[in-house]
Order: structure tokens, then C-alpha cells, then sequence
């Protein structure tokens, strides 16, 4: 495998309805959709719905972690966000991590990010069984081949219909 992105041809097609962009990665493209860049509309938080409910069996999935969900729609993950009383006399503290920003849409940023987030996903390695906030994350850690996880035949499966789910994604 080509590690260098700069090696590699863009001929992963992003999944979402009407985006024509290509990618040199599936993980680049998942990352694409859960920004909630896309013209689609796909966002992290209908991909996470949708893989909680694709993944029954609970490959990829931590069940433990899936136990509030409710829908794509609903406002089922915490959102954070600061004020002006983030600001500590020389920058804008995270009030979870403590880390600083110079700007409050900076630390507004961190916030809506997955930094802070339930680690929904997991390595379906029994080995490894690292966990992960989003899907293009997981995904990352399979292609980096680091566990050995991408040789087993059930988890490309798995893998290989969840990217083919995605085109019937729309909002």
C-alpha cells in the first residue's frame, strides 16, 4: 500500500448525492461527509445514525456507547459551545480539555468538533479493539494497516457495504 497521499490516484468517488468530488482514500472521503462539506447534506451525525444501524452485530460498533441514540435527526450527541466567558485574561480556554485558543470561533470550532465525543467506534480486531469517535477515524486506522485488521475478509465486507450504503444516503 502507497502510504503518501501524494502517490496515490484520487479514485474513490465521494458517496454523497451529487458531489462529484474523488478522493485518494475511503477515510478521506468519510472525512469529507462527516465535515458536513459535501453538497449532500451528509453530516457526521446522520452517518453515525446510520452505521448504528447497519452495523446490528456490533463489528465496528461499541454497543455500550450506542445505548442513548435515538435518530440522524435528533440532537442525540452533546453540543458544546463557549461565550465571552471562556476567556481566561490571555486566551480562550476549553472549559473540558483546557486548551487554548485564540479566538472564541477558534475554541467554537474544537467544540463542535469530535474531539469531545463518545468513542461510538471500535477496531474490530480482537487484538486491538482501539477505539474511535467517528467512522473516518476507524477507517484511517484500518487502511494504516497497523493491527492486521484489513486482511480479515469479514471486516472488508463489512467495510466495503457500509461505503456502498452511503450513496443511499440523502437529506
Amino acid at each position: 500500500m502507497q502510504h503518501s497521499a501524494v502517490h496515490r490516484p484520487r479514485d474513490v468517488p465521494c458517496r454523497g448525492k451529487g458531489c462529484t468530488l474523488t478522493f485518494v482514500s475511503v477515510s478521506s472521503m468519510l472525512l469529507h461527509l462527516e465535515s458536513g462539506a459535501c453538497v449532500s447534506g451528509l453530516t457526521r451525525r446522520i452517518i453515525d445514525a446510520k452505521i448504528r444501524e447497519w452495523d446490528r452485530s456490533n463489528i465496528i460498533t461499541d454497543p455500550t456507547r450506542l445505548l442513548t441514540f435515538s435518530s440522524p435527526h435528533a440532537h442525540s450527541q452533546t453540543t458544546y459551545y463557549a461565550t465571552d466567558a471562556a476567556w481566561n485574561g490571555s486566551a480562550y480556554e476549553c472549559y473540558l480539555c483546557h486548551g487554548k485558543y485564540k479566538s472564541l470561533a477558534a475554541l467554537n470550532q474544537h467544540l463542535a468538533s469530535p474531539r469531545h465525543q463518545d468513542k461510538v467506534y471500535v477496531c474490530p480486531q480482537a487484538t486491538c479493539r482501539v477505539k474511535f469517535t467517528t467512522l473516518s477515524a476507524l477507517c484511517q486506522h484500518i487502511e494504516s494497516e497497523r493491527c492486521g485488521v484489513h486482511r480479515f475478509r469479514e471486516v472488508k465486507l463489512a467495510m466495503d457495504g457500509i461505503v456502498g450504503q452511503m450513496s443511499r444516503l440523502t437529506m
